[in-house]
């Protein structure tokens, strides 16, 4: 049986125009940051999608998002909300990838669901949200611990007994809305949640936890999660979304000379009625590695290299996706 269907609380006015979106997860404590990539979004010419705000409780966009065509939401499934561990250090909007795939039914064919501590550098979001999802109701790109070893046991899974299987990172989830209901994902979901989720993690420990490999995997370009370890190749990788995964988020002082000075100016010049008081000033100024950082990134990329390059030439087409299982 299908789960009771509930409405996302959109901006007073709002109707969608496409059957696809890409929505920005955040609370309002996170919409300045929330701000750079959808203002990149709505800035791509022709764009065939919408740009959404997602919030547990709608926040009010400034004139600068609002008068660039972005909007909001509000979404809470009430089911999973209530099986979910308490946490006071975690914002519920951590699980916007869960609730708004039971939410948009009826309402998109395809959400795209980034985290705020992403930057757009390309693609087409709308040919990504085109492709054959092979009956899945989730794809995502494999978390970076298993980039290089695709056979790598999960610390969730192992906490659970269970064998290594392909493992995806949250920061960046397409779903399938129809298929998500269709499938019970989200009876399935709470039923998780009540009975595991407190020793494992949030989201991408839920999605993992209930879906076991049964998802479609997307080419890292669309979810490049960037540490000081992966910072050279990026250069040469030209990802669509760097998704910075560790401490040294781009808007932080204390990121100089590990996060590229391109994606640091992006929060240098937020409009005025959304930048934070506290950001830091100076973040378009140039900043160098130290000796030591330099020397470390070089040598593990070097060690890598074999296994990553085999890891990046399984996709063909960036907007292809594929199964999982038969990482080579």
């Amino acid at each position: 049986m299908s789960p009771p269907k509930f409405a996302p609380d959109f901006a007073p006015g709002f109707s969608p125009r496409s059957d696809v979106a890409v929505i920005i997860a955040c609370d309002a404590r996170y919409l300045p940051y929330a701000a750079v990539p959808a203002l990149q979004l709505a800035a791509q010419p022709a764009r065939g999608f919408d740009v959404l705000i997602g919030s547990p409780q709608r926040v009010e966009l400034p004139q600068s998002l609002a008068s660039a065509g972005i909007a909001s939401f509000g979404a809470v499934d009430p089911d999973l909300a209530g099986s979910l561990p308490g946490d006071a250090r975690r914002s519920l909007a951590t699980y916007m990838d869960v609730f708004a795939a039971r939410a948009m039914a009826g309402v998109y064919r395809r959400i795209l669901v980034l985290d705020a501590d992403v930057v757009i550098d390309g693609g087409d979001p709308a040919r990504l949200m085109s492709a054959d999802m092979r009956g899945r109701a989730i794809a995502a790109v494999r978390d970076n611990r298993q980039w290089r070893n695709p056979g790598k046991l999960a610390p969730e899974f192992r906490t659970m007994g269970w064998k290594a299987a392909p493992y995806f990172n949250a920061g960046v989830v397409m779903a399938d809305p129809a298929a998500w209901v269709a499938q019970d994902l989200p009876a399935r979901s709470a039923a998780f949640a009540r009975d595991h989720l407190a020793r494992l993690g949030r989201d991408q420990a839920l999605l993992n936890g209930v879906l076991r490999g049964d998802w479609a995997e997307m080419s890292p370009l669309w979810n490049w999660q960037f540490t000081w370890a992966s910072s050279h190749l990026l250069g040469m990788a030209d990802p669509f979304v760097v998704h910075f995964i560790g401490p040294l988020k781009p808007w932080l002082a204390e990121a100089a000379g590990t996060v590229p000075t391109r994606y640091r100016s992006l929060y240098d010049r937020l409009p005025g009625d959304i930048r934070p008081a506290d950001l830091p000033a100076g973040l378009g100024r140039r900043h160098w590695p130290t000796p030591r950082a330099l020397r470390r990134t070089l040598w593990r990329q070097w060690r890598a290299a074999g296994p990553m390059l085999a890891y990046l030439d399984r996709f063909a087409d960036p907007c292809d996706l594929l199964d999982p299982s038969r990482a080579a």
